[in-house]
């Protein structure tokens, strides 16, 4: 028994996948390390208040 498929899923393997993106060169991983830290100390500084205020 043979299904009918929709117009949009006509090449199953490639459905639901983005181009694949052009890559360059690779960023500088000192950049990397100082985002890292910089979302760690925010995220770890809105922890601390959120239960600071949840505390008190």
């Amino acid at each position: 028994m043979q299904f009918v498929r929709p117009a949009f899923a006509t090449y199953q393997r490639r459905f639901g996948r983005a181009p694949r993106p052009m890559l360059g060169q690779p960023a500088s991983r000192q950049a990397d390390l100082s985002a890292d830290l910089r979302l760690f100390a925010t995220t770890f500084a809105a922890g601390f208040l959120f239960v600071s205020i949840l505390i008190g």
